[in-house]
């Protein structure tokens, strides 16, 4: 997927018109025209704030594909889901996502030990 697509994906996504990515970036609703369907680029500066407006990877921005750092062997493809569903949360549902698994593991190592003893 190219640039173009990506940018306009995630702006149909979010509901957002051209000209309110405009006033956000400062530029002009032809220029994210430009955009979208003339094959323009924006400059290093805008291109991070894109990301930023639509919490993505600037990789993301550019490839359409949200590519894996993680360096774990043999991820399902679940796992690796889960890991970009969780990189595409806000920092507060991070946080209590954090909170509820460690919740879930304290859980299960409870019942192991409770088992264990009987």
């Amino acid at each position: 997927m190219k640039f173009s697509s990506t940018l306009k994906a995630l702006r149909e996504e979010k509901h957002i018109t051209q000209e309110e990515l405009a006033s956000y970036l400062g530029i002009t609703r032809s220029a994210v025209a430009g955009y979208e369907t003339k094959g323009k680029q924006p400059d290093f500066e805008r291109l991070i704030l894109i990301a930023k407006f639509f919490n993505v990877s600037i990789d993301y921005l550019i490839s359409g594909k949200e590519e894996s750092l993680i360096s774990i062997t043999n991820n399902t493809t679940k796992e690796t889901n889960l890991i970009h569903s969780y990189r595409k949360l806000s920092k507060n549902s991070q946080i209590a996502l954090d909170k509820y698994l460690r919740f879930l593991l304290a859980t299960e190592n409870e019942e192991k030990e409770n088992s264990s003893h009987c």
